[in-house]
């Protein structure tokens, strides 16, 4: 692995942040209905919230993935 895919991954490894986490352990004493509900401001339900960050990890997981396959 050269220099450049090294430093790729770290900066798309910097992008995976804590909000996945961080919304989980907040919504984690939701009910299925509470999950359902419009939440804040966002004009999404905590669900959609939740399944924003973690599609988000994945897709940037799918690229650093991709980036070490190439080496």
């Amino acid at each position: 692995m050269n220099k450049h895919q090294k430093l790729t991954i770290q900066l798309l490894s910097n992008q995976i942040g804590d909000n996945t986490a961080r919304a989980r352990a907040a919504f984690r004493n939701c009910t299925t209905k509470q999950m359902q509900e419009l939440y804040g401001q966002s004009e999404q339900t905590r669900a959609q919230i939740l399944n924003g960050y973690e599609k988000r990890d994945a897709e940037i997981q799918a690229a650093i993935d991709w980036i070490k396959e190439q080496a």
